[in-house]
């Protein structure tokens, strides 16, 4: 397993294996019920009627391969290597089956013997506790990872605002445990108690194990949900630097595909200067964005999701020109070619695209 494909592919045949039903992924469009987001910004997303038993799930398991778009990060992209506003997000998802030792299970599993991870590069946060909901340190998934083997000190607890998941207001909600790959002291900080959890580049999340357990209440409480869930999210792109041990998600074969057309239309390579680096970024990442998007249904307008596309194509354009770049629409043949495998919505509505 080396390439993103692999990667899309293994993980889903992996939990197919363990008994989880593969589930088509979402629409980057949320259901008329969904008022939170502009777009599914979570693998999860799709699947909250399911996590609050307003609806009966098509299987107590699932996986799926999730396409997300984040609008907080557009202005980010481009300047670094890591931000994006369209990815794609693995899951592993249990409506009342197994819990925190069957999804730490499984992520050692996948994580050593399918991806294959140096074990001295790994390490996990669990969360530290948090007074204001009444809820200690998360004693269970420490015990489960040292079990397996983890040295202690490579278990981090952190605090709320890092170890503890919700939709960002009332609702379901829990700990959760994220795994992390230690790229080497020399793209960190170099501070001696450098650890996940610190703002420099050194340690990447890449996966991260939600146990949705509660119900978050308008008054900042918390209750037992009726089922203990589980939802993963495993970033493809994040997952597949760790694969191909690159830094960037840039220097990853998928968004290469893309470069490599971009530099062959336009005579200019990427990290050929930082001007044609920058172009490059928001190229591969609003490419693939604006491409997904109108494939579920989003034009261009003046308010709303509208607006994220028309930004994201403004923003392209603009860079496209700097390198020389025309008729930057020929662009999303080659995503389209790329994903369409795995997104059939990208050939159906390539006429509209």
């Amino acid at each position: 397993m080396r390439t993103t494909a692999e990667l899309r592919e293994g993980f889903l045949t992996f939990f197919e294996s363990k008994g989880h039903k593969r589930h088509p992924s979402g629409s980057l469009v949320p259901p008329e019920w969904d008022h939170s987001t502009l777009l599914n910004s979570a693998g999860m997303q799709p699947l909250m009627p399911y996590f609050a038993g307003r609806e009966t799930p098509p299987a107590p398991l699932l996986t799926t391969v999730q396409k997300v778009f984040r609008t907080p990060d557009i202005d980010e992209v481009g300047l670094d290597s890591f931000h994006l506003t369209f990815f794609e997000m693995l899951g592993n998802f249990s409506f009342g089956e197994y819990f925190k030792e069957g999804a730490i299970d499984f992520a050692w599993e996948f994580v050593f013997d399918h991806m294959r991870i140096d074990p001295d590069k790994f390490w996990v946060t669990v969360f530290g506790g948090d007074v204001e909901l009444g809820l200690g340190e998360d004693e269970e998934a420490v015990r489960l990872w040292e079990a397996k083997g983890l040295p202690p000190e490579r278990i981090v607890r952190l605090d709320r605002s890092h170890n503890f998941w919700s939709v960002g207001g009332p609702g379901p909600c829990g700990p959760d445990t994220e795994l992390f790959y230690d790229r080497g002291e020399e793209v960190g900080c170099l501070r001696p108690e450098c650890a996940p959890g610190c703002e420099c580049e050194r340690f990447l999340e890449f996966w991260n194990l939600v146990f949705m357990e509660y119900e978050l209440h308008e008054d900042g409480t918390v209750t037992p949900l009726p089922k203990q869930n589980v939802d993963t999210g495993l970033g493809l792109e994040r997952g597949a630097a760790v694969l191909q041990d690159v830094i960037s998600v840039y220097e990853t074969d998928g968004y290469q595909a893309i470069m490599d057309w971009i530099a062959a239309e336009s005579g200019v390579a990427f990290g050929e200067s930082e001007k044609a680096t920058k172009a490059h970024r928001i190229l591969a990442d609003h490419g693939r964005g604006m491409t997904f998007l109108v494939g579920d249904g989003v034009v261009p307008s003046n308010e709303g999701r509208g607006y994220v596309l028309r930004r994201i194509i403004r923003r392209a354009v603009q860079q496209a020109r700097t390198i020389g770049l025309d008729d930057l629409w020929r662009m999303t043949d080659g995503v389209a070619e790329q994903m369409g495998h795995w997104y059939p919505e990208l050939v159906e509505h390539g006429e509209r695209i």
